[in-house]
């Protein structure tokens, strides 16, 4: 029996319109009827993703900033925040390297650091509540972690320019073609479902998982019924046990109303 369903956002469950599944919300009401826990796992930040989900987004748990914080449910909870010498260290290794938009992630907003005005609007979809600072030196508040828009390919540019220059204890991920996130090494979606899986009272075998990109290999490994969207890099599809349609095929809510509503719930 599926108790508990977690999903990537972009590149997973919206097209790449950024758009849902038609029937996804009916699909969800189906399920939370049934006590079906459905999480939102996203390396966006919590407002932003409630934004996605408004006015749907009651009953929702999301994890955002790749695992950072957890909201949902009546609870809270933020794991593995970075030190104050770590986002330090790690805006000033990052602004070395040409091209990238340096934003610091807390909870409730972010801090966008000496950005090139070209890239506010990329950077303000995913982080829509944020300041635009000059010196990152005087924010006082808790970093989930420090998100970084590279424009010339995450892959290829930001992230091998930068990962032998972190902090021992901090890992860049690449979390999207143009996107790398610096948080805590031992700080992943998977980390944050376990937490979940042993809050709730459910099993590895109980969950299903849907992911697309390298960010999302963890937490796959959390579910017995993992998913890697058509679309996913090779990676990711060796991480899962199942392929599922892509994106644009919207295959997380054919999935889910093949497998879990008709299959195990019969609704």
């Amino acid at each position: 029996m599926i108790k508990l369903i977690v999903s990537d956002i972009d590149g997973t469950l919206l097209n790449d319109a950024k758009e849902f599944a038609p029937d996804f919300f009916e699909n969800l009401e189906k399920l939370q009827k049934e006590n079906v826990k459905f999480v939102a796992a996203s390396g966006r930040s919590q407002y932003t993703l409630e934004k996605v989900f408004h006015p749907f987004e009651r009953d929702i748990i999301y994890i955002s900033d790749n695992g950072g914080y957890i909201k949902g449910n009546n609870f809270e909870k933020v794991i593995m925040p970075m030190t104050e010498a770590q986002v330090h260290s790690t805006v000033e290794t990052c602004l070395n390297v040409n091209g990238l938009q340096v934003i610091m992630c807390a909870k409730d907003r972010a801090y966008f650091v000496c950005p090139d005005m070209e890239y506010i609007p990329v950077i303000s979809h995913y982080y829509i509540n944020y300041e635009i600072i000059d010196d990152y030196r005087k924010v006082n508040e808790e970093i989930l972690k420090v998100a970084v828009h590279d424009p010339f390919g995450s892959a290829k540019n930001g992230y091998p320019s930068i990962k032998d220059k972190l902090d021992e204890h901090l890992s860049a991920v690449v979390s999207a073609y143009d996107w790398l996130d610096v948080m805590n090494k031992d700080l992943n979606k998977g980390v944050a479902v376990k937490f979940l899986q042993d809050y709730f009272n459910i099993t590895k075998e109980e969950t299903m998982a849907f992911g697309d990109f390298n960010n999302d290999i963890e937490m796959l490994k959390c579910a017995k019924y993992s998913f890697a969207m058509d679309n996913a890099s090779d990676t990711v599809k060796e991480a899962a046990n199942y392929i599922a349609p892509s994106n644009n095929d919207f295959g997380v809510s054919k999935v889910i109303k093949e497998y879990v509503l008709e299959k195990y719930l019969k609704i």
